[in-house]
């Protein structure tokens, strides 16, 4: 079990393998080992590359959702339970304040004032209140005095509304050129604090944390580092939702987890924005101070003089009121100390309101509230979530690369296929359920990496057995034959097993032992070596392939794995064998004198039709075991025909397959017709003279008469064919066919009783 077990894992993971199905899998395995690693290990530039496009993928989805028309609906449900009153340069000019001084804090006790009659559940005050009223501007004991009494009346509106949270904060405080930042505390006027409680509950830090592309994407509802100070410990916004929901939040320290009430949400999350700027109803602080009579009808006033009943129709009935700035632009940048420290700049970008148009401060305090009142936050990616993204991305990859091998478009579609379907699926989740999976992890760094690198791996396989098979033809065939199969695709060669239409020729030297036997055994195999070399070089010159060396000679082919005309590999063939044949005879001719008497002949068969033509490995990858080889009825009759030769006495033999395809070029002509290798049909033989044209005048008068003769034995008329017949042996007493033929003839008018002429019997 053990074995089988190994064997299997070996087969994922080893890349060496032949299966190219198994090697997709096993190079999706790696990449998404590769990615888990990296996520894990937070490499370097890697991992903050997927965050920031994580983040990018998020932030437009959060765009994409706040433009469909049925969002709009549920976007006011969720932006119903917050109504913002902000500070700006309109509030200003109304109330005749002046931009450059601080606002009047009486202004303050008056909307707090309202707010309270209105119905205002919670009143978040995110307005800095670090300084006494009147240490901005150092004035005269008198006027002092009356600045003092601003704080006073704040106060004691602090005491008697206790559903108050005021914002803290803390920023950094650059001490010098080349120094470090300092850490600087802003938290609100020490008799503020008192009236607001001693528990600090009614204290949250308005922090807001920016990433580094300059966007605010992130919430974070505790500040370890000051876990000693209530003030600054749980944020603005988590505490202003602690007293609408009327419960204390809880902080597992352990697993960065908050419980508030029935829910729980992690410590940092990213803020799922309701919309743009502009989503919550926001009403100005001119307005907010008078709202009984810009939100409540004349009508309802006449009715009764008690303004509790007109809180029917208040915008704040219920409600979370959050007071800030509304614009960025109106700052204290007069006086000797900044009212506002630079963390408290009144407007930021966000994903949905980027820098040309960004975000006030409160209005992200807004939606961060509304996540923890609706539960609607969007928790970061934990590890199994990415896992679970990683492992399914790469087993799909695996799966679907491994079924589309050597097709390149189709797993592109299909690579491109599972990324939009990915993509869709995550928009989903988040459109319908508030949930961010992960998305440019399994894409951008699963699904193309996987494409990519199993097509490089597969082209790379498919380099490495071309180069393996080249190597191997380079040893078979011609260079430039070698050439053309190192440049053609391996799909289209078929090495690892096609049909097609091949020549196959069998060349041997005819009795070759008969005649080198009395020779030493060096001088032996230095004539065969020599002889062998005539017929691979011939074979190469005319683009053939040697099969292999088998009985005296070679079994060569044409037509695969480069395809060609049958016409054409069939007359290649012939012709090699013609040249062989004058090739042998001139080195037997050029011998030294104790080779005088050697007469070596060459004798072929030939053949042409369908194969199955392969690579023959038996399983090793080393190529010195390796041939490239055809199988089939071409080959069986090619070795039939050039045994044929002794019985005929010929040189060549071609079946009809190839003595078709030849006749328009070379002299050829049909010496019988025979059951060859147990065929139930009779095959015509042909034997080949030499190319059209070359021919004596007598020999071409003799081969005219042959096929006249032929073709009257063909038509029954053997009378006639065996005096043709006997006509030919005049001309050419050593032609052996005619002699079969004229035999074969005589026999045949024996049988029917027909008398042979005297002189014809005797030339028989």
């Amino acid at each position: 079990m053990k074995d089988g077990l190994a064997k299997k894992m070996s087969k994922v993971v080893g890349v060496s393998s032949k299966d190219l199905s198994w090697r997709a899998l096993a190079v999706c395995f790696l990449v998404g080992v590769a990615v888990l690693s990296i996520e894990f290990f937070n490499v370097p530039f890697l991992s903050d590359s997927l965050i920031a496009l994580e983040n990018s993928v998020t932030d437009h989805f959060i765009r994409f959702r706040d433009g469909l028309e049925s969002y709009k609906e549920k976007r006011t449900q969720e932006t119903n339970s917050v109504v913002l009153v902000t500070l700006d340069p309109e509030s200003a000019r109304r109330l005749g304040l002046n931009s450059k001084q601080p606002w009047n804090r009486t202004l303050f006790a008056r909307v707090i004032d309202q707010l309270a009659k209105g119905g205002a559940e919670v009143i978040g005050f995110d307005v800095d209140l670090e300084e006494a009223a009147g240490e901005s501007n150092r004035l005269i004991d008198a006027e002092r005095q009356e600045i003092d009494k601003e704080d006073e009346i704040l106060r004691d509106v602090f005491k008697r509304v206790k559903n108050i949270v005021v914002s803290t904060n803390v920023d950094t405080l650059e001490v010098g050129t080349g120094n470090k930042s300092k850490p600087r505390v802003h938290a609100p006027y020490e008799p503020f604090i008192v009236a607001l409680g001693a528990d600090g509950a009614c204290l949250g830090n308005a922090y807001i944390p920016v990433d580094r592309d300059g966007l605010v994407r992130k919430a974070s509802l505790v500040f370890e580092k000051f876990g000693h100070s209530t003030a600054f410990y749980k944020s603005f916004a988590l505490r202003v939702a602690e007293k609408f929901l009327g419960a204390r939040s809880m902080v597992d320290q352990g697993h960065d987890r908050v419980f508030l009430k029935d829910k729980i949400f992690p410590a940092e999350f990213r803020i799922n924005y309701a919309g743009g700027k502009g989503s919550f109803t926001t009403i100005p602080l001119w307005r907010a101070l008078d709202w009984q009579k810009h939100f409540q009808s004349s009508a309802t006033i006449a009715k009764t003089n008690d303004t509790s009943s007109g809180t029917t129709n208040s915008p704040f009935l219920h409600k979370v009121v959050l007071i800030g700035f509304g614009e960025s632009s109106f700052m204290d940048t007069g006086s000797s100390q900044p009212r506002q420290a630079p963390i408290y700049e009144s407007s930021f970008a966000t994903p949905v309101s980027e820098f040309d148009n960004r975000m006030p401060a409160i209005e992200i305090q807004a939606n961060i509230v509304s996540n923890l009142i609706s539960g609607k936050c969007l928790p970061p990616n934990s590890r199994w979530k990415i896992i679970i993204a990683v492992v399914i991305a790469a087993l799909a990859c695996g799966q679907i690369l491994g079924l589309l091998v050597g097709r390149p478009l189709g797993s592109f579609l299909s690579i491109a296929g599972i990324s939009l379907g990915w993509f869709a699926i995550s928009f989903f989740l988040f459109l319908n359920f508030g949930q961010v999976i992960p998305t440019v992890v399994p894409v951008a760094a699963v699904v193309i990496p996987c494409w990519l690198l199993v097509l490089a791996d597969q082209n790379f396989y498919f380099f490495r057995e071309r180069r393996r098979h080249t190597r191997l033809f380079r040893s078979m065939t011609a260079k430039h034959i070698a050439h053309q199969i190192d440049r053609a695709q391996l799909a289209e060669l078929g090495l690892d097993g096609k049909r097609c239409q091949v020549t196959v020729m069998v060349c041997r030297v005819r009795d070759f032992m008969d005649q080198v036997d009395p020779l030493p055994p060096d001088r032996i195999f230095q004539i065969f070596n020599d002889c062998l070399g005539i017929m691979v070089n011939e074979v190469f010159e005319h683009r053939g392939i040697v099969d292999r060396i088998a009985s005296y000679g070679v079994i060569a082919f044409w037509g695969a794995p480069l395809p060609l005309a049958g016409s054409e590999q069939a007359r290649q063939a012939a012709q090699c064998a013609l040249s062989i044949k004058d090739k042998i005879n001139n080195y037997c001719e050029t011998q030294t004198d104790d080779l005088a008497s050697l007469a070596l002949r060459s004798s072929c068969g030939i053949e042409t039709g369908d194969a199955f033509c392969g690579t023959i490995d038996a399983g090793s990858r080393d190529t010195q075991f390796a041939q490239y080889s055809v199988m089939g009825d071409p080959v069986e009759q090619a070795l039939a025909l050039e045994a044929l030769n002794n019985t005929y006495g010929t040189s060549f033999i071609l079946g009809s397959g190839t003595a078709h395809l030849v006749e328009d070029t070379l002299e050829v002509r049909q010496i019988d017709s025979i059951f060859l290798n147990g065929s139930s049909d009779k095959q015509a033989l042909y034997e080949l003279l030499t190319t059209r044209g070359s021919l004596p005048a007598a020999m071409e008068e003799a081969i005219a008469i042959y096929r006249n003769a032929r073709q009257s034995f063909d038509e029954g008329d053997i009378k006639e064919a065996e005096q043709l017949f006997s006509t030919i042996l005049k001309m050419v007493p050593s032609d052996l066919p005619t002699s079969i033929m004229l035999k074969r003839c005589r026999e045949l008018l024996n049988d029917s009783g027909e008398a042979v002429p005297s002189g014809n019997r005797q030339q028989g």
